[in-house]
This record gives structure tokens, C-alpha cells and sequence, in this order.
């Protein structure tokens, strides 16, 4: 029956267990793609700056070469081979993983980063006496724990590219989290899930192709891999925009709906086109103040609260017209993640922040006229 233990191993025993044919690395219970040079290079940024690793499994075997005890590994392997590849030299850092040791490999660090590195410890789980079946077992029980991948997580887990670390730097700054908590934004379980950086992968999308299905965020991450040539520009905007939102609308967004998704990022958007302009926008043009701006929030939230109620369902069934706000009432509560709907919130939002008094006085009274017949 077999038997588990907890231990920490550092890098310079992994290495040693190598150099010995006591390390057993092997595809038997691998099941995870071969990771890319990128994701490599990520990694090994992740022990030279000293922060948490997944944790390993081994199992306690007989090498078949010396007879003597060995490690299987049973997951970690890819983690395993970039480590030792980066010792041997057949593997450097990327500068854009580490702007100060990019291109280097374990030789060319410091001297105190070199020791760092190999006292570096690995949480690891030591299987002994174990079957293949019972190894298989223990998979299937950790996998009951484990959620399924989202969107954002399973794009994480792939790509680790420029523009994939221009999103998570961005939505990981004191300004945005600062934010996050000020907007009422996303809860704790969604940080934990990722939901700011998909949503701020969504907007920096946004600010470089135009408004687009929320799916765009993977053809980012693929496209801007290795060169991200608009990186400076999208961080500038968004930061104004998401600054400006939370400095000056803040009230407003925690009060009413502007903090859900659809709207948060229809309001993020509109924001950044009216600072720098985006892609088939309308923008750049001058912001309100921003107690214009959240009187104008207020009372579309609550215009459109009233369609909702069953006397305004009833007023629009009989209308022969529609309201003229039930088409942005439509782009907020259907397929809210659709290039349609999310131009047809961009228009409107977009004059909500920037039209004069008089000219949003026009339009107001056209978009709540009933219209009828």
C-alpha cells in the first residue's frame, strides 16, 4: 500500500539526484503539453525572483540503470527539465521575464543569485511502496478538487507573453486594486479566478484593435506574444481611464449597475476612447466633470429600472415604437460580450462622458420619448 510524505527539496539536491541517474525523468505520467521556451524562461524567473512553485511528486522506485533508489517524476517534469536545462546553459531568461538578467543563463548570474537559486526549496509529495494504479488514483482524487479551468485561467496557463504580463502587471498595481475595491468592481473569489485581468485584457483589446467579441482577448495573447508594439500607449490609457473612473465616478459606479461587467467595461472604454481615442471610435474628445457625468449615470440606471418594472414592460409591449432607450436596455442584458451590443453601449456612453449639457439634454429626451404612433 502506498505511503506519502511530505519534504522540501532544494534545486542544488534536484541537480545532484541528476548528475547521480537518481532523478527519473519520464514521460510515463506526464500529462500536460511540452512547454514552450517562453514558459520556461517564466518559470525559472519565478525561482530567481524567489516566489512560490507548484509542488512536485515523486515516487520512490529502483532505478532500472544503477539497481539503486531513485525519483520517478510523476508531475513536475516540465518544471524539473527547465531547472536543469537552465543549469547546464541550454536555457537563458528572456529579458522581457527579467529586464536585468535577460539572456543569461545559471552561470551568468550574480554570484548571490546563483546560490539563491540552488538553495531554492521545492515543495515536493514522495510517494513510496506505490502501484502505477494507485499513482493514477491519487490523480483522480486531486482532480475531484480541482475547478475547471475558465477562460482566463486556461489563457494563463498557455501563454506567457508581452501581452499577456502588460495585463496582469496592470491589473496587480496599488492604483488598480485601489480601484477594484473602490468600484465594488469584482469580489474576492473573482480576483482569485482572474476576472480583473481577463476584464482588463478585455479593455486593453479594446484600446489597440477596437471593440470587439470578448473572445478577441485570445487572439491577443497569440498575436502580441513575442512583440506587444503597442504596449506603452495601451498602459497609458487605461491607466487614465480606470484613474478617471475611479476618481471621479466612483459614487456613481458603486450605487448602480456601472459596476457589472457590461457596463464597467462599456464605461472603461468610452472613457479611454474620449482620452486617446481607439480603433473605429469616435474619440478623442473632452470629458464632463465628473458630477455631470454621474447625474447622467444616475438617471440612466434608473430609467432603465423603470422599463423593467411590469407597468414599463407593459408600456413598451403596447408602444407601437419602442422606448427609445429599450435598444441600449437590449446591449445590456443580452449577448453582453458581442461586438453589437457592446457598440451600441460604446455610442451611448461615450456622449454620456463628453456631450455638452444642451446636446444630452436633446438626446435624453429623444431616447425616453414612448415614440408612439
Amino acid at each position: 500500500m502506498a505511503r506519502y510524505r511530505r519534504e522540501k527539496y532544494t534545486v542544488a539536491e534536484f541537480i545532484q539526484w541528476d548528475k547521480k541517474n537518481e532523478l527519473i525523468l519520464q514521460p510515463k505520467f506526464q500529462r500536460r503539453p511540452v512547454w514552450s521556451d517562453a514558459a520556461r524562461s517564466y518559470f525559472i524567473d519565478t525561482i530567481v525572483r524567489g516566489m512560490p512553485v507548484p509542488k512536485v511528486f515523486l515516487r520512490r522506485v529502483i532505478s532500472p540503470k544503477t539497481k539503486l533508489m531513485a525519483y520517478e517524476v510523476v508531475d513536475g517534469q516540465q518544471r524539473l527539465r527547465a531547472i536543469l536545462d537552465f543549469y547546464a546553459g541550454m536555457l537563458a531568461l528572456r529579458k522581457r521575464d527579467n529586464p536585468d538578467l535577460g539572456g543569461v543563463t545559471f552561470q551568468g548570474l550574480p554570484d548571490p543569485v546563483q546560490r539563491s537559486f540552488l538553495e531554492y526549496e521545492i515543495s515536493t509529495e514522495v510517494m513510496e511502496d506505490a502501484s502505477d494504479v494507485e499513482v493514477w488514483s491519487m490523480f483522480a482524487r486531486l482532480n475531484t478538487y480541482t475547478l475547471v479551468l475558465n477562460r482566463q485561467e486556461t489563457l494563463n496557463a498557455h501563454w506567457f507573453g508581452e501581452f499577456k504580463q502588460t495585463a496582469y502587471k496592470l491589473a496587480a498595481e496599488e492604483f488598480a486594486l485601489d480601484a477594484w475595491k473602490r468600484l465594488n468592481a469584482f469580489s474576492n473569489i473573482q480576483i482569485a479566478r482572474m476576472k480583473e485581468v481577463e476584464f482588463t485584457s478585455d479593455v486593453i483589446v479594446a484600446i489597440v484593435r477596437g471593440i470587439s467579441d470578448i473572445t478577441a482577448i485570445a487572439d491577443a495573447y497569440k498575436d502580441f506574444d513575442a512583440e506587444f508594439p503597442k504596449r506603452e500607449i495601451a498602459k497609458e490609457t487605461f491607466v487614465k481611464a480606470l484613474e478617471f473612473v475611479r476618481d471621479k465616478l466612483s459614487g456613481a459606479v458603486k450605487a448602480t449597475r456601472f459596476h457589472n461587467r457590461a457596463w464597467f467595461y462599456s464605461l472603461m472604454v468610452a472613457t479611454a476612447d474620449a482620452f486617446t481615442g481607439i480603433p473605429e471610435g469616435s474619440g478623442p474628445r473632452t470629458l464632463c466633470s465628473g458630477m455631470v457625468i454621474q447625474r447622467r449615470m444616475f438617471a440612466l440606471d434608473n430609467a432603465l429600472r423603470l422599463l423593467e418594472t411590469p407597468a414599463g414592460e407593459v408600456d413598451m409591449r403596447n408602444a407601437v415604437i419602442p422606448f427609445g432607450l429599450n435598444g441600449l436596455r437590449e446591449a445590456l442584458s443580452r449577448g453582453t460580450s458581442h461586438a453589437p451590443a457592446r457598440k451600441t453601449r460604446h455610442e451611448h456612453f461615450l456622449a454620456m462622458l463628453t456631450l455638452p449639457e444642451e446636446e444630452w439634454r436633446e438626446r435624453w429626451a429623444k431616447l425616453t420619448n414612448p415614440g408612439r404612433a
